[in-house]
C-alpha cells in the first residue's frame, strides 16, 4: 500500500458527486487513483481487478445497495474499509450501518469531514499492513530457518498437528530423515570449501527433489520431509520404487571444481500414525531405522520391512535407557592390561565400559556406543567413563599399581571446544596428573573436522596427556593426515593381528605401520594378542605395546587387582 497514491473505489449513481469526490481526494493525494461503479457487476469487476485501499459509497441508489455493496467487498476484499457517504440518511442510520461493518459514517452535506475519513483509514490500513509485516517477520524467525527459508524444528511441530488434523484417516504419509555428514566430499583430500559447496548443493537437491513436500531443517545437518504416497496397504514394489529413485537422485554425483563429488547422505523412514504422531517421536524412530540400515548395510527399501522397525524399536528402547543408566550409574567399567615390550612389564590399562540394560540384557558396547553417537548421549556417556576411570585409577596408584588408563574419546566430545579443559580439570581435581590418562581417538573423528579436532588434540597435550589413534588401518586417513594429527600413540587394528601368521599381506602391512610410526616418532600399540606366537612376531618387528586375550579378557576392577597380583 502506498499512502502517497491510494486506490479508491467510489460506488456512486450520481457523476456529479464522484467529480466532487475525487476533486477533494486528488487535491490531498494528487496520485490517487479512483474507480466510479454504479452497479453491482462493475463494482464485482472493479474488485477482481483492484486491491483497492478504500470503498466510498453511497447509502442509497436504485440499482445497488450499500448493504450489497458492503457484501461484495466483503467478498472480494475483506478488510477492506468501506466509508459510507449520503445526503438523505440520518446519523442513527449511519451509526447502525457502522454496526453492520460498515467502517466510518459521512454526510453529504458535511463534504469537509470525507478527506479525515479517508486519512484515518489509511493510517489504520498502514498499521495494520505493518504490524502483518512484523508478525510474518517474527512467525519467519520463530517457525523458519534463517539460512534456507525451510521450516525449522518448531515449525514442523507446530505444522504437523494440523496437517493431521485436515487429513484425519490419511494412512500414505511418511516422514524422511536425511542426514547431510559433515564428511559431505567422500574424498578424503578435497579442500574445505569444495565441502561446504558440496553440503549446498546437496541441499539445493533436497529442496528440488520434495518442493511439492513439506521440508524442514531440523538441525544443521538433518532434513526432515513430510510426503505422501505411500500406501502401506498397496504392494510394496510401488512404495520400493519410489524409495529407490529418492536415494538414487539424493547420491547421484555432482562436479565441484573439477572434482567429482558423491554425497554422503544417510535416510531414514518413520510411518506417520503407525510410528507415532509427534514429530521428535517420527523423527527418533526414522533415525533409528536410518541407524539400523547403515549397520547391516542395506538400502533405503528395507525400511519398508517389519523386522527394520523392530530393530529400530530396540534401539529406541537402548537410547531411552542408556541416558537412565548414565544417570543412575548402571554402567559398569572393565579394565584390559597392556604389556610395555621394552620391559615386559605391564603399564597400563584400556577402560572398556559394560551396561546390562534391565530388560534387554547385556547389551555390547559397539551397539549402544553408537546409540550414543547418534542421539546426543556420548558426551555424558564418554565424561561418566572418565570420571570413573579415573576414581579407579586412583585406586590403583594407592595399591602400588602405578598404571595409566585409556578412555576412548568420541567426535562429539572432541569438537566441543570446552571438552579438554572440562576432562583435565576434572582429573586434576581428583588429585591425578593428567599424564596418566591416555584418550584414544578413531581415524573418522580425527578427519571429521580436522582444525577444531587439531585443536582439541593439543589443549589436550598442554595438561600433559597422551593421545593414541585407534584402530589404525581401517579407515580412510592419509599420511598427509596423520603427519598433522598431534598423536602420540599408533594402535593397529586387531584385524590386522588376527591373519599376522597366515597371510603375507597382513604382515607387510604391519611392518609398515610400525616403521612409519617410528619414523614419526610414535609408539605402536598392537590390539588383540591371542597367541605367544602373534607376541613374539610382533615384538620381532619393533612393536612397542601389546593388548589381548593372551594377557586377560576385561576385567572389572576387583579382578585386576587380583590378577596384577
Amino acid at each position: 500500500m502506498n499512502q502517497e497514491s491510494p486506490v479508491l473505489i467510489v460506488v456512486d449513481d450520481s457523476d456529479d458527486d464522484f467529480m466532487l469526490i475525487q476533486r477533494r481526494v486528488l487535491q490531498t493525494w494528487p496520485n490517487a487513483a479512483l474507480i466510479h461503479v454504479d452497479n453491482p457487476a462493475d463494482l464485482r469487476e472493479a474488485l477482481e481487478g483492484v486491491a483497492p485501499d478504500i470503498v466510498i459509497c453511497d447509502y442509497s441508489m436504485p440499482d445497488i445497495t450499500h448493504d450489497e455493496a458492503a457484501r461484495l467487498v466483503n467478498e472480494y476484499r475483506p478488510d477492506t474499509p468501506l466509508i459510507l457517504l449520503s445526503g438523505h440518511a440520518t446519523d442513527a442510520l449511519g451509526v447502525l450501518a457502522m454496526q453492520g461493518g460498515i467502517r466510518d459514517y459521512v454526510e453529504k452535506s458535511k463534504p469537509e469531514r470525507l478527506v479525515p475519513a479517508i486519512e484515518r483509514e489509511l493510517n489504520t490500513r498502514k498499521l495494520k499492513h505493518e504490524k502483518a509485516q512484523l508478525e510474518m517477520a517474527h512467525r519467519r524467525a520463530v517457525f523458519f530457518d534463517s539460512g534456507t527459508g525451510l521450516l525449522n524444528r518448531l515449525g514442523l511441530e507446530t505444522t504437523l498437528p494440523k496437517l493431521l488434523g485436515q487429513n484425519e484417516g490419511r494412512q500414505d504419509l511418511a516422514l524422511l530423515t536425511i542426514r547431510l555428514s559433515r564428511r559431505n566430499v567422500q574424498d578424503a583430500n578435497a579442500g574445505f570449501s569444495i565441502k561446504k559447496l558440496g553440503m549446498q548443493k546437496t541441499l539445493e537437491r533436497c529442496q528440488q527433489l520434495f518442493k511439492n513436500d513439506i521440508v524442514c531443517r531440523w538441525s544443521e545437518n538433518l532434513l526432515v520431509v513430510i510426503t505422501g504416497g505411500f500406501d502401506w496397504n498397496r504392494p510394496l514394489s510401488e512404495s520400493v520404487d519410489r524409495l529407490d529413485s529418492i536415494e538414487s537422485e539424493l547420491c547421484r554425483p555432482f562436479v565441484i571444481e573439477s572434482i567429482p563429488v558423491r554425497p554422503s547422505i544417510h535416510i531414514g523412514l518413520a510411518r506417520i500414525g503407525t510410528d507415532g504422531t509427534v514429530p521428535a517421536d517420527l523423527v527418533q524412530h526414522a533415525q533409528a531405522v536410518c541407524a539400523v540400515l547403515q549397520a547391516d548395510n542395506k538400502g533405503l527399501f528395507n525400511a519398508l520391512q517389519a523386522s527394520t522397525h523392530q530393530a529400530a524399536a530396540r534401539r529406541k528402547a537402548i537410547e531411552k535407557g542408556l541416558a537412565h543408566g548414565i544417570e543412575h550409574n548402571e554402567l559398569t567399567l572393565d579394565f584390559q592390561p597392556v604389556e610395555d615390550l621394552s620391559t615386559q612389564k605391564v603399564v597400563g590399562v584400556e577402560a572398556l565400559v559394560r551396561w546390562t540394560h534391565p530388560t534387554l540384557g547385556r547389551i555390547m558396547p559397539q551397539e549402544f556406543i553408537g546409540v550414543a553417537e547418534d542421539s546426543g548421549l556420548i558426551e555424558a556417556l564418554g565424561f561418566w567413563v572418565l570420571e570413573h576411570a579415573v576414581d579407579r585409577l586412583l585406586d590403583l596408584h594407592q595399591k602400588g599399581h602405578m598404571l595409566w588408563c585409556a578412555v576412548n574419546c568420541s567426535p562429539g566430545q572432541l569438537l566441543n571446544a570446552d571438552f579438554a579443559k572440562t576432562a583435565c580439570e576434572h582429573i586434576l581435581s581428583r588429585g591425578l596428573d593428567p599424564k596418566w590418562i591416555e584418550f584414544e581417538i578413531t581415524e573418522s573423528a580425527a578427519i571429521d573436522d580436522m582444525d577444531r579436532t587439531v585443536q582439541a588434540l593439543k589443549n589436550l597435550r598442554s595438561y600433559g596427556c597422551q593421545i593414541a589413534m585407534d584402530d589404525f588401518g581401517t579407515g580412510y586417513a592419509s599420511l598427509n593426515y596423520l603427519r598433522a594429527l598431534p598423536v602420540d600413540v599408533l594402535k593397529i587394528d586387531k584385524s590386522f593381528v588376527m591373519d599376522l601368521l597366515d597371510d603375507p599381506s597382513s604382515q607387510m602391512i604391519v611392518k609398515a605401520v610400525i616403521d612409519l610410526a617410528h619414523a614419526l616418532k610414535l609408539t605402536v600399540h598392537a590390539e588383540g594378542i591371542e597367541t605367544d606366537a602373534q607376541r613374539q612376531t610382533l615384538i620381532d618387528m619393533g612393536c612397542d605395546r601389546l593388548q589381548g586375550y593372551l594377557y586377560a579378557k576385561p576385567l572389572d576392577s576387583q579382578r585386576l587387582l587380583e590378577w596384577l597380583a
